[in-house]
């Protein structure tokens, strides 16, 4: 006797094969022509690419082409502790550099966004008031971390003249005085903040070298919102200092789609970074349901036969840390652990579902869990290849709890023809009228590029200026040089240009298979290929 699954199975084949044998009857070259370019098309509201894995072809997003405010806004409203949002919110107005500080927004200067940024826009003629973060630094602050801002003569550089007319009186003996003398001679002006002046009468470019400082050393970066730094919400996600990427290579095929009247799954791929990516769950289980791709079609059942990835919209899971620990949306993280991926509406009369990203924010004491969103994602379909990142193996003891949620429900519409193919691609997002609403990591031959890459990004001190970089990219070799007597020898690595010889570096490489010999024979002299050291 078939089961459920099976019987909805014939069912979903039959009906799309009549459909479609009928469709190819009457307009034969209409359909040759679906079935030929169909698994080709793109999503209209994100930016995509197609992604092919030996004979498999996943959808997914083109992060070189996705910036923070290129992001949908946030669907849904909500709180925690002093931060809220409101839904209808774009993203970039939500997250401060401390939220997103995995992809290190802080080791950046104005002067790396503007050339990393998307619009070829020039910093020049920007108005200080548009960064609000130098206007909340003293003078004797901005003296210290600007390169030669305190040699600058005080009339030479206008905001800060201005500053010192309003405190020490026009008629001050000042202003003809490097920075740095005339805030010995008045206190008054070291203390002073730059807000204190109307900033919008000034340029950023009036400040010498302001553009060359990293975010960091500026005091409270951590507490800027994404959309105060000028350009960094133009920022291909894909260009920041730790790229967001793909992790893994995993693609499985939904095949098929449960509402929350499911109960009593526990052999699923999702969950939290607190509690493993295998957590069951009792009643309100909406879900996908996933097989391996080389089982489409064939008897032989694979290894991954039967994933069921929660829904994270009836699902909620354990997750933050430290005194920001709480609930979030059950999910994966394919694309980092800047946001979460989330499973939202199965629906079973449609066979469709929708995804979600999740955000969270972050204070000193912990990372919140993922709960600013949704942030509307792609949409699937019954069949359609779907990347799910790297699979962890293993299991979990832990259950999620139901947040009873009522069910949304769909209008059902007909199986379309897309949906008798193996290996069709995901269909586009849904308008986002209709909606409801990724850890960066990429193995090659056995190395764990993102991880490498998140270690040398905490080597800020020895980022080379990026005006340089259109000598290299990720892959960019310096000259053989040498320090302190040539007691340190080596070479300036990747788009950072970051020294072979620094221990930072050293022992970041060597934590890699294969690292310890690379970085020794890269000191001794040799260079190394493009391809070696993009591994």
């Amino acid at each position: 006797m078939n089961s459920p699954k099976q019987l909805k199975k014939l069912n979903q084949v039959g009906y799309a094969l009549i459909a479609a044998s009928k469709l190819c009857l009457i307009f034969a070259f209409v359909c040759i022509t679906f079935f030929s370019f169909s698994s080709i098309a793109s999503a209209s509201s994100l930016p995509t690419k197609i992604w092919e894995k030996e004979q498999s072809r996943v959808l997914l997003p083109d992060w070189s082409q996705i910036t923070f405010n290129s992001l949908p806004a946030v669907a849904s409203s909500g709180s925690s502790g002093d931060r809220s949002w409101q839904a209808g919110t774009a993203v970039d107005n939500i997250l401060k550099l401390g939220d997103i500080n995995d992809v290190k927004p802080e080791i950046l200067s104005l002067q790396a966004i503007e050339q990393l940024a998307l619009g070829g826009i020039n910093l020049e003629n920007i108005s200080l008031s548009a960064f609000p973060l130098a206007g909340k630094q003293t003078v004797g602050h901005l003296a210290e971390i600007v390169p030669n801002l305190s040699q600058f003569q005080l009339s030479d550089v206008p905001p800060i003249a201005s500053l010192s007319s309003q405190i020490a009186g026009a008629n001050s003996n000042i202003s003809q005085l490097p920075i740095g003398q005339a805030i010995k001679q008045v206190p008054q002006l070291a203390q002073a903040k730059l807000n204190q002046i109307d900033l919008s009468e000034f340029a950023i470019a009036q400040i010498p070298n302001l553009n060359s400082v990293n975010l960091e050393q500026f005091s409270g970066w951590s507490e800027e919102l994404i959309s105060n730094i000028p350009l960094l919400s133009q920022v291909p996600l894909s260009n920041f200092p730790v790229p967001i990427a793909s992790i893994g290579s995993t693609i499985m095929r939904i095949d098929m789609i449960y509402s929350r009247y499911e109960s009593k799954r526990n052999n699923t791929i999702s969950g939290s970074d607190v509690e493993g990516f295998a957590v069951a769950c009792e009643k309100d289980c909406a879900y996908i349901e996933l097989d391996d791709m080389e089982n489409a079609g064939r008897r032989a059942a694979g290894p991954l036969e039967g994933k069921q990835w929660i829904s994270g919209k009836y699902q909620e899971v354990r997750g933050g840390s430290g005194c920001l620990s709480g609930w979030e949306p059950t999910g994966r993280h394919p694309f980092g652990e800047v946001f979460k991926v989330v499973v939202m509406e199965p629906s079973e009369t449609s066979d469709t579902v929708d995804t979600a990203l999740y955000f969270r924010f972050s204070l000193p004491c912990g990372k919140s869990p993922y709960i600013i969103g949704p942030v509307p994602f792609l949409s699937y379909s019954v069949n359609s290849p779907m990347f799910v990142g790297r699979l962890e193996g293993g299991s979990s003891n832990s259950i999620s709890r139901s947040k009873g949620v009522a069910s949304e429900t769909k209008p059902s519409k007909p199986l379309s023809s897309n949906q008798t193919k193996e290996n069709p691609l995901p269909t586009q997002p849904l308008p986002e009228s209709k909606r409801e609403c990724a850890r960066p990591a990429t193995y090659v031959s056995g190395v764990d590029v993102a991880s490498l890459g998140e270690a040398l990004a905490k080597l800020s001190e020895g980022i080379a200026n990026l005006e340089n970089a259109a000598s290299g990219d990720y892959e960019a070799i310096g000259e053989m040089v040498c320090t302190e007597g040539s007691r340190n020898c080596g070479r300036a690595i990747g788009r950072y240009q970051l020294m072979s010889y620094r221990e930072e570096v050293q022992r970041a490489v060597s934590s890699i298979p294969g690292g310890a010999n690379f970085i020794l024979n890269v000191n001794k002299g040799q260079k190394p290929t493009r391809e070696e050291l993009f591994q």
